[in-house]
């Protein structure tokens, strides 16, 4: 939608002011602002209206930036202009975890004969906290700890931020914290709660927004204890979306005023799902008394609350802290060196503190290891060393972390054994890069291809799955279930760490075996993904209890069918065949499975055509056809099954035929 002025006509509760109310308005505070708002911002659409004011996507005509607009109605004109004044403050306020305030207008409507606070913020793209709940409890899912802990770290960072400095929120709740491009919550909708007060803002709340505030806040103003309680329902929504509808969750918070002792049995429910720690943090924020809760400085003593901030990314405090206190790391032109190693090198170095720079500076040298065979010899340690800093400095940057990971892996392939690459200080980087891009496809599979290149070196492969690898695996995997590519990645990234024994048994308590054959069935025409999850099967099945998912998603009628559709392909022949022989041996199911069709209007082709046809297009390929004839020997130990192998003159005829075409490989064949 193209943007449009702001028109009485076109959009409701926006007024042009005329000359003479504009004079009358703002004769008092034009000493605060600049010219009207309708000549700097035009509005795209109008996204939600209701207490305790309307919002707009609105367009800024000198950067053609988006911005989200609150308009909120004050009182009378003084209580307008003393909200402007507290505005400077909120401007001023400077965070990664906290809504930045661009601006603040007021405007009066004749019609409504009101005068009105409009808000200008930042606006965020991929929404509320709200929406991303919503979607676990429409699934009936719970959603991670570790998630649960990322999030919550990122609520508190920015709530220790804005109490530190003496603002009161008086309105956390999901629907104001939003989502960043790079998947991280910031704490959002200051300007509304925070300037209008206590008692306006209660009068204005919907039974959504109440419900989140702590009961003493009916009859005395709100403070610390008062945000963290609504901290605490926010807390307890996200460790209820299995639970709960979010209609079901309201009416359940709002009872918990009424019945304090009721949360005791909410959370032994919860704790079925999700730690001690955490169920613990709940119960100490919804305590009911104001007295028995904690302040933030009390709250943030807590190590399991430590353990929480910690999840999120301080080096970007760190960063704005260096570029607001210096200003000065440099910024400059790459053009005329962008083929010379050292001097991009010396770009990164100079310029890591600005994102747009380090990006540039990342794709010149991927372009340079592309172009030249031998750059990785041009690039020490301790150049590594920067790569991965700058990687971490600007962890929320899209293409910083794709250009990064490009480089490192290639990096990787020439690394020595005591290569930095290999140590935990730069293999953390791709946990965080994992779910900090979490819904960026690019990224996931930038972050992907370099656990491949790492998983190759025994000790970073366990250092991986260590720090979460298998899981933010799968977890991409789920999340880009269509992305062909990103699913084959994912698959060979999970045979190459589980080749290793104790990384198997974590990838089978994450259940990664019904991941696999979910790729399998969704990309069963992409000979990739095919080649890819069969390999990480042939790994996975080595753990006891994993057929359970492979039989109800009919794993061994995908492995059939792909085997149909790529015939001439041999790595896939071959990998489907060693996963076949594996499952048959150890599950009747399978085998049986494998001669017959699922079920009557199944007609997808049986198991024996299938792989004869592949062995007569592969019978000179050793491999293959050690394959296919470990898969029918292991068939032939079920008595009905070579009964109708030796009835279909396969057996004695084809093992004659392959013994004498491979007589020196009778050993294997």
């Amino acid at each position: 939608m193209e943007p449009y002025e702001m028109h009485p006509l076109s959009c409701p509760h926006v007024e042009t002011l005329t000359e003479d109310e504009d004079e009358e308005i703002f004769s008092v505070t034009n000493r605060f602002r600049g010219p009207p708002l309708h000549k700097i911002y035009g509005i795209v659409e109008c996204i939600s209206k209701g207490s305790p004011g309307t919002v707009y996507v609105v367009q800024s005509k000198e950067d053609k930036s988006k911005y989200a607009l609150k308009k909120v109605e004050c009182n009378d004109e003084s209580d307008a202009i003393n909200a402007f004044m507290e505005e400077m403050e909120l401007k001023k306020m400077d965070h990664p975890y906290v809504v930045g305030y661009k601006d603040f207008f007021i405007s009066y409507e004749k019609e409504a004969s009101s005068v009105f606070i409009n808000i200008i913020s930042q606006f965020f793209e991929k929404g509320d906290l709200r929406q991303t709940i919503r979607g676990y409890q429409e699934r009936k899912e719970h959603i991670p700890e570790n998630v649960v802990k990322k999030i919550l770290g990122e609520i508190l960072e920015g709530v220790v931020y804005i109490h530190e400095r003496g603002i009161i929120h008086r309105n956390i709740k999901p629907s104001n914290i939003f989502k960043t491009d790079a998947g991280s919550f910031v704490l959002g909708d200051l300007g509304v709660s925070t300037l209008m007060g206590d008692m306006r803002t209660n009068t204005r709340q919907t039974f959504s927004g109440i419900v989140y505030m702590a009961p003493e806040t009916s009859s005395q103003p709100h403070d610390e204890k008062s945000d963290l309680y609504s901290v605490g329902g926010v807390l307890l929504n996200l460790l209820t979306t299995h639970l709960y509808s979010e209609d079901e969750f309201y009416k359940m918070l709002r009872k918990l005023k009424e019945e304090p002792e009721l949360l005791n049995e909410i959370l032994e429910e919860v704790s079925e799902a999700y730690t001690k720690s955490m169920t613990g943090v709940a119960q100490t924020l919804l305590r009911f008394k104001h007295a028995s809760r904690p302040n933030t400085f009390q709250l943030i003593k807590s190590g399991f609350i430590q353990e929480c901030m910690a999840q999120v990314d301080s080096k970007q405090l760190d960063k704005r802290s260096r570029q607001k206190e210096t200003g000065a790391t440099k910024t400059y032109s790459l053009v005329e060196h962008r083929g010379d190693t050292q001097k991009v090198l010396e770009y990164i170095a100079d310029t890591i503190d600005h994102e747009a720079c380090v990006a540039d500076g990342l794709s010149a040298l991927a372009d340079v290891i592309r172009d030249n065979e031998s750059a990785h010899m041009f690039i020490d340690q301790k150049a590594r060393n920067l790569l991965s800093l700058a990687m971490w400095d600007n962890i929320f940057n899209k293409d910083v972390q794709v250009a990064g990971c490009y480089v490192l892996s290639n990096l990787v392939v020439f690394a020595q054994p005591d290569d930095i690459l290999f140590t935990p200080d730069v293999i953390t980087i791709i946990h965080k890069i994992m779910t900090s891009h979490e819904y960026e496809p690019e990224v996931q599979l930038a972050a992907v291809n370099l656990i491949l290149a790492l998983s190759a070196d025994e000790r970073a492969s366990r250092i991986i799955v260590q720090l979460g690898g298998i899981q933010d695996i799968l977890t991409a995997m789920r999340h880009a279930r269509y992305h062909a590519t990103l699913n084959a990645v994912c698959c060979m990234a999970l045979w190459s760490l589980t080749v290793d024994s104790e990384n198997l048994k974590v990838a089978g308590k994450e259940n990664a075996v019904k991941d696999v054959c979910v790729a399998l069935s969704t990309h069963k025409v992409s000979p990739d993904v095919c080649e890819a999850a069969a390999a990480a099967l042939v790994s996975l099945l080595l753990d006891d209890g994993c057929y359970e998912p492979f039989n109800e998603l009919d794993c061994t009628g995908n492995l059939v069918a792909a085997i149909a559709l790529h015939t001439k392909n041999a790595k896939v022949v071959k990998n489907c065949c060693k996963v076949l022989a594996t499952v048959v041996e150890a599950n009747e199911e399978c085998a049986y499975r494998f001669l017959t069709s699922d079920s009557a209007d199944d007609d997808r082709p049986t198991g024996i055509p299938t792989v004869m046809e592949a062995y007569r297009l592969h019978k000179d390929n050793a491999m293959v056809v050690e394959s296919i004839v470990r898969l029918l020997l292991e068939l032939s130990n079920y008595e009905d099954i070579n009964v109708e192998m030796q009835a279909a003159l396969i057996g004695p005829l084809l093992l004659s035929e392959v013994h004498k075409r491979y007589k020196e490989n009778r050993v294997n064949i």
